[in-house]
Parts: C-alpha cells; structure tokens; sequence
C-alpha cells in the first residue's frame, strides 16, 4: 500500500548551449529542468537533472547503474521560476556579450511522490506531448516512468554530485543521523536550494504502481508564460527546437525609485538585478563566490552590491542566469 507524500504538475524544459543555431541532438543541450509545482502550495521547485538526461528505464529489477543525481537550483513563486527560465544576455571577461537562449518546454504533466515497497517513488504521467518524439527520446523523458529516489546527507561527501549543500534546518538535519541516504517522508527535504537526490529508473509504466495520477497540467498558466513566446514545438510534437526569444524582452528594468533609464546611470549602482549584472560585466563563467565579489569591487560596485554578494553562497556559478536566481533568493 502506498503512502502519498506529494503530487501536483511536472514540467520539463532543456536549455541548448550558447551560441548553438540548431539543435541536433543531447551533445547541443546545456541542461535538463524539472519543475515540480505541488497542488497544495504556492511555491514550485526548479530542478537541475545530471548529465542532461533522466535515468534510464531498465526490465525487471531496479539497477543502480540506471542512476541520476537531481538538484534543486530554485525554490520560489512559479512565476519567478518562470523568469528563471527566460533568456538573458551578460557580459563575458573572454567571450564579450553572451546571449543565453530560453529553456525550451519538452514536457508537462502530473506527478506523485509516495513511499512504497521501503522507498519513496516520484512518478509522472505526460499530457503534453501526447506521444514523445525525437526531443522526449534524447532526454529520457518517457510518456509515464516511476524512480526511486534518495536524498542526500549533505554532511556526507558523495562522489560524482555536486558540491554545494543545502542550509537545512536542524529538524530536517537530523532525520539523516549517520546515513548517506534517506527516503522522503516530508516534502520539505525538497525545499532548499542545493539540496541533492539521487533518482534510480524502476518502472516505464504506472498499471503495477499503487497510486493514482490524474488531472491536466497547465505549464504556462503555472509559471505565468505566454505560449504565443515561446516555442512549443518540443512540447506539442516532440520536436527538437531552438530558442527564438530575444533576451532584451525579459531584460530587467531600473529600479523606478532611484530613477534613471534601463541600464542608465543609476541602475548601475543598486543592488538591482541591472545593477548586479552592470558590477560583473567582464566576470569569466563560471567563477566562485569569491570571484563575482573580486569581479564586483574592480567594477567599482557600491556597497550595497558588495553586501548582497556577500549574502550568496559559496558555490560555483555557471552562467549570469545562477546569478540572478541567488539575487532573487537573499533579496
């Protein structure tokens, strides 16, 4: 018998690499996301999957060669997981100005977690596409699949994951005593940026699996996108597609209390998403904590910048995008 512990929409987008005109297959693909929307909260998760790709699905008995490790890179409103999504453009120290394309929706849903058979389960079910095509294949995303998944002890070192650790508070701390891995019996393990889970591929269809998974999954109402933007080839027919977004649209505004017009004078020194990204113009990706604040105060940043970064984790930033997620996150 199943316990549930969560269900709600799932959605998966892929995020080509820089500068790629056409998208060919996995080797054009930067990132997988999953986003997770519970339907009893008002916050969505965006997840990081390794290797950009989901684990695959094996016959018979689970294996753990057929593995994957998933990060939570945000926890926030869907609408601000949504922009988290959107293109941005940012200034590079070797390369110049960067264009980084929007994710590109491959996925949506329901899903469930539960625990069954001493483990917790997150299966999902699509509704769009209604037949996965080139784009589903390349990632592993399957009509409807189940995986057992694990979350990791941050107090332990785990080779091939990830460095960064999530802040857990004591209550959820402790639930690991001296184990690597445990099961997920509360859905706030979920919660917190950094935090890591291992998924293991258990079945490619649901009929054997004790829980119900029903209802439409509406990904652009939920994260407050317009589909007339966004290119939905990928989604409605399996299609691998390429960003067609031009960042200048989702660009940040100036501060309207400090006055001043976008990117203008007096954008560059706030501790706006602008007048971050105006301090780390010349930054190299990907960098350290320790690197944007250097970055910062060469730019000559105000303190109110070199406060806010001081207030970011240590942890590696790939692109100005992991950048404006943490601002998000301390402001």
């Amino acid at each position: 018998m199943a316990t549930n512990v969560e269900k709600g929409d799932i959605y998966f987008f892929y995020r080509p690499k820089v500068d790629v005109e056409k998208v060919q297959g996995l080797d054009d693909v930067q990132r997988l996301y999953m986003v997770l929307a519970p339907d009893d909260g008002d916050a969505a998760r965006l997840f990081i999957v390794g290797k950009k790709r989901m684990p695959k699905i094996t016959q018979g008995q689970p294996k753990s060669t057929a593995r994957e490790w998933m990060m939570n890179d945000m926890t926030g409103k869907p609408k601000k997981i949504g922009e988290a999504l959107a293109p941005l453009e940012y200034d590079t120290k070797t390369r110049g100005e960067q264009e980084q394309g929007e994710a590109i929706p491959v996925g949506e849903g329901r899903y469930a977690i539960f625990e069954r058979d001493s483990s917790t389960r997150l299966a999902y079910r699509l509704s769009s596409p209604d037949k996965p095509g080139k784009a589903q294949q390349e990632l592993g995303i399957l009509a409807e699949a189940s995986y057992i998944i694990s979350v990791r002890n941050p107090a332990v070192d785990v080779p091939g994951f990830p460095e960064s650790k999530p802040n857990y508070p004591k209550r959820l701390q402790e639930k690991f005593a001296e184990k690597r891995w445990i099961d997920i019996d509360d859905s706030k393990l979920l919660d917190y940026q950094s935090a890591q889970f291992l998924l293991i591929g258990a079945h490619d269809a649901l009929d054997d699996e004790d829980v119900t998974i029903s209802g439409k999954a509406s990904l652009f109402k939920t994260l407050g996108l317009k589909s007339r933007e966004w290119p939905t080839a990928a989604l409605e027919a399996g299609k691998l597609t390429e960003p067609q977004m031009k960042p200048e649209a989702r660009e940040p505004a100036s501060d309207p209390s400090k006055g001043g017009e976008r990117g203008g004078k007096a954008a560059r020194h706030t501790s706006s998403a602008a007048g971050v990204a105006h301090a780390l113009k010349g930054v190299d990706f990907p960098c350290g904590k320790a690197d944007l604040i250097k970055q910062a105060k060469a730019n000559q940043a105000n303190d109110d910048v070199i406060k806010v970064l001081n207030e970011f984790p240590k942890r590696q930033y790939e692109t100005m995008a992991d950048v404006t997620r943490e601002l998000e996150r301390v402001s």
